[in-house]
C-alpha cells in the first residue's frame, strides 16, 4: 500500500512536469517551425510543416497526442537533428550519467571524509582549511573553474585531452558508458583514454557538491560528537576511529544522504555548462541547444527525464533512511 502511494505521487509529479514544460515551450514567441527551415522558406511550406507536426491543432489537443506517442516511445522529431527526440536522448544519456555518477562519487569520496575530519579537529588548522576550500568551492563560477583547469591541465602541461569523451575509435557499445564498457572488455588502453577525458569534467561537475557535502557532514558531525552516546563510548575506552566512522558518521549520514539525494539530479539538469565547454555529447548539451533554437519537443523530453530521476532518486532516498535508521522504518510501517 505504502509503494504503491509513493508510486501515485511519482506518476502525479510526472504529469504535472509535462503539462506545464509542455505549456510553456508551447507559449514561448517566435515559430520554431520557421527558425529551423531558415530563410528563403515560403509561408506555405512552413505552414505544411506545422500542420505536419499537429502545431495547428490546440494546445491541449497537442499534449494528449505528445503523451500518446511517449507510451508509444516516441517523443517527437527534433527540430535541430532529422531524429526522434527519444532516439537522441537514448544517445545521449549514458554519457551525461557517466559524468554526473564520477562527479557524484568523487564528492563523495572526498566530502565526507573532509567533513569527518573538520568536525573532529573543530576550530583547528585542518577544520580552517577544510571551511576555507569549502567557501572557495560554491564561489568560484564553474564555468571559470573549468576554463582555467582546461587551460592549466590540457593546454600547458598537456596532462589531460582538452574536448571530448574519447580519443578512440568508436567501438560498439554494451551500456554505453564507456569506463564500464572498456573494463567488461577488459580494454586497459581505452579505461585509460575514457578516465583521462573524463577526469577534469568530473572534477569540476564535483567541485560544488564536494564542498556542500563536506559543509554538511561537519555540521551533522559536530551535533552527533556532542551527544552522551559519544562521551560513554569515549569513557568505556572504544576507540576514536570506530566513534567517529562507525557511529557518529552513521548517524550523521541521514542529512548528507537528503542533499546527496537532490544534488544528483541538480547536477543532471545544470551539467550543461561543463558539457559546452567540453564539447561532452550529453543530454544536458542538447537540452541547452534545444532551449536556444527553441526546439521544444527536445526541451519537453530532457526536462522529463530530468524529473524522471529526480523523483526516482527521491524514492531511492526515502528508503535508504529506513536501511540507515531502522526507527524511521518501523514508523513507517503501519
Amino acid at each position: 500500500m505504502r509503494f504503491l502511494k509513493r508510486l501515485s505521487h511519482m506518476l502525479l509529479v510526472l504529469v504535472g512536469v509535462s503539462i506545464l514544460m509542455f505549456t510553456l515551450v508551447r507559449v514561448i514567441p517566435g515559430d520554431p517551425v520557421a527558425a529551423a527551415l531558415g530563410d528563403g522558406v515560403s509561408r506555405e511550406e512552413i505552414a505544411r510543416i506545422r500542420q505536419q507536426m499537429g502545431l495547428d491543432r490546440s494546445i491541449p489537443v497537442q499534449y494528449v497526442h505528445y503523451i500518446g506517442g511517449i507510451l508509444n516511445g516516441h517523443f517527437g522529431m527534433s527540430l535541430t537533428e532529422p531524429k526522434d527526440v527519444g532516439e537522441i536522448i537514448a544517445e545521449r544519456l549514458p554519457a551525461t550519467l557517466e559524468l554526473v555518477t564520477v562527479a557524484m562519487l568523487v564528492a563523495i569520496a572526498f566530502g565526507v571524509p573532509f567533513g569527518v575530519i573538520s568536525a573532529v579537529n573543530r576550530n583547528g588548522a585542518t577544520d580552517h582549511v577544510s571551511r576555507m576550500v569549502s567557501l572557495f568551492g560554491v564561489s568560484f563560477p564553474q564555468f571559470w573553474v573549468a576554463l582555467m583547469l582546461q587551460l592549466w591541465l590540457g593546454a600547458w602541461l598537456l596532462l589531460v585531452p582538452i574536448t571530448g569523451r574519447s580519443g578512440l575509435p568508436p567501438a560498439e557499445p554494451i551500456t554505453g558508458f564507456l569506463l564500464l564498457d572498456s573494463l567488461l572488455k577488459l580494454d586497459l588502453a581505452a579505461f585509460g583514454d575514457a578516465l583521462r577525458h573524463i577526469l577534469v569534467p568530473a572534477l569540476v561537475l564535483a567541485v560544488g557538491p564536494l564542498a556542500n557535502v563536506t559543509r554538511l557532514v561537519r555540521a551533522s558531525m559536530i551535533d552527533e560528537l556532542g551527544k552522551p552516546y559519544i562521551a560513554l563510548n569515549r569513557a568505556v575506552g572504544m576507540p576514536s576511529f570506530l566513534i567517529n566512522y562507525k557511529y557518529a558518521l552513521r548517524n550523521a549520514s541521514l542529512s548528507a544522504l537528503t542533499v546527496v539525494g537532490f544534488l544528483f539530479p541538480l547536477m543532471l539538469g545544470s551539467a550543461f555548462v561543463v558539457e559546452k565547454v567540453f564539447v561532452w555529447p550529453g543530454i544536458a548539451r542538447f537540452g541547452a541547444d534545444a532551449i536556444i533554437a527553441n526546439d521544444f519537443n527536445a526541451v519537453v523530453g530532457v526536462a522529463l527525464v530530468v524529473c524522471v530521476f529526480v523523483v526516482v532518486i527521491n524514492f531511492l532516498v526515502d528508503e535508504l533512511y529506513g536501511w540507515i535508521d531502522p526507527r524511521i522504518r518501523l514508523s513507517a510501517e503501519p
